[in-house]
């Protein structure tokens, strides 16, 4: 078998992983595989072959790292659609818990500090499991 052949075989074996597993990270090793196929297909030596490789390896792979480490990270905000919606609590119980109709169903809210609270519109700040956090506006 020939070398080409050889790195052809990777390189699609690398892909078949990443369409198994879903990483990125595969797909761009299995870019860089293709590098020393272009390579050995240009009549490189193979020392040459497998640098060309490692170094189109760590590149992608590098540059894709930097990439996704200075992205913002999501905010609970951007994944929480309730974040920053208003509520109305009608009376709060000795628990500090109340009941309120929001989206079309009866949720549980509590209040986000442990100061005195009031009924009246609210702002969600959070989404505890099934609670509601709100604070007061105004």
């Amino acid at each position: 078998m020939t070398a080409p052949t050889l790195w052809w075989l990777m390189t699609f074996a690398l892909v078949a992983l990443e369409l198994v597993t879903g990483t990125i990270y595969a797909l761009l090793v299995a870019i860089g595989f293709a590098v020393g196929a272009l390579a050995a297909h240009l009549g490189a030596a193979m020392p040459t072959q497998i640098v060309c490789a490692a170094v189109a390896c760590m590149a992608f792979v590098g540059g894709w790292y930097l990439r996704a480490s200075r992205r913002p990270k999501a905010r609970l905000s951007d994944v929480q659609i309730d974040v920053g919606e208003q509520v109305t609590v009608p009376a709060w119980s000795e628990g500090r818990t109340a009941e309120v109709r929001y989206r079309g169903a009866t949720w549980q809210v509590k209040p986000a500090s442990d100061g005195p609270i009031a009924p009246g519109l609210h702002r969600i700040v959070d989404v505890q499991g099934n609670f509601l956090v709100v604070e007061p506006i105004g």
